[in-house]
């Protein structure tokens, strides 16, 4: 008798699952999704004429498919990651995506003065998404969109829900398979990242020695026929008051040195565009900043073809 019911148990468990799944705000299973999309990310195996390197300012604030748009239509990927330095292990990660046997290929670095310290230039969060072990990797790839179907529901949240009291989550992000993270708060409070700031470079300023590592590099690439073009990602002014009393930074002093090594350098006004929290580019911003980068970029490069 019991098991002429099993049956009927898991069809009633599945169909009691769907409105429970319609009913989830869209953030209630972003942590799966998170996890999918960088394991995606890094283990994708394809290579581009275009790659994008950066931190979080450049995954949330580059997305490869407005550039493109307004760059002949040339695919790109975004190849940025959190907490993101130019350590060796990254720029060498960024070469090994490009695609050898194109005659045009270009590397774009968003370089925030964060992403210059000794720090982030450990590359943590790259590092781990590479050592994540296969069957981690299996599992998330092939099963975590049942996951996100069947994730338990906290008692008191589903009561909420049900009787429609809870309240939407503020942060909405979109993930998605060109490395690009859409990412907005339905409101914004673009003070928020700045009290983060106050101590962020506290005995971890900007270092000279990973500013040296990372111009070896934009010379090496020039060298191989690469195009390297850099830009400061856009942020707020409290922020840019931070990154260069506290973090040390000189963005003349920078750009002086990155041409001198072959790279072109793309000035970007950072009161044209909003932020959702005075660091990260809103998704609407982050799409036109894509079409402005990809435009200023081709008047640069026809310029110096002259």
């Amino acid at each position: 008798m019991l098991k002429r019911r099993i049956p009927y148990v898991f069809l009633f468990t599945a169909l009691l699952a769907i409105p429970f799944y319609y009913l989830r705000d869209e953030m209630d299973t972003e942590e799966i999704k998170k996890h999918r999309h960088w394991i995606a990310k890094t283990r994708n195996s394809d290579t581009f004429r275009i790659v994008f390197g950066g931190d979080s300012r450049v995954f949330r604030g580059i997305s490869p498919e407005h550039f493109s748009a307004e760059f002949d239509g040339i695919e790109s990927f975004n190849y940025a990651y959190w907490a993101n330095g130019y350590g060796k292990d990254y720029l060498e990660g960024i070469e090994k995506k490009m695609d050898s046997g194109s005659d045009f290929r270009m590397i774009v670095l968003g370089v925030s003065p964060h992403s210059l310290t000794k720090k982030t230039a450990r590359s943590k969060h790259y590092q781990w998404e590479q050592s994540r072990s296969k069957e981690h990797v299996l599992q998330t790839l092939y099963f975590s969109k049942i996951q996100e179907i069947f994730t338990p529901y906290d008692a008191i949240e589903l009561a909420e829900k049900l009787t429609g009291k809870s309240k939407p989550n503020n942060y909405r992000i979109t993930y998605h398979p060109n490395g690009w993270v859409e990412s907005y708060w339905i409101v914004s409070d673009t003070t928020h990242a700045a009290r983060s700031y106050k101590n962020l470079f506290k005995d971890d300023p900007v270092s000279d020695e990973v500013i040296q590592g990372l111009l070896e590099f934009v010379e090496r690439w020039t060298n191989m026929g690469i195009v390297v073009v850099g830009f400061r990602p856009p942020a707020s002014y409290t922020i840019r008051g931070y990154e260069r009393d506290r973090g040390g930074f000189s963005e003349v002093g920078f750009v002086e040195r990155f041409t001198n090594a072959g790279g072109i350098w793309i000035p970007v006004s950072p009161d044209a565009y909003q932020t959702f929290d005075g660091s990260h580019l809103e998704h609407k911003s982050a799409m036109r900043l894509s079409g402005d980068l990809a435009r200023q970029i081709r008047q640069e490069i026809k310029t110096e073809s002259r």
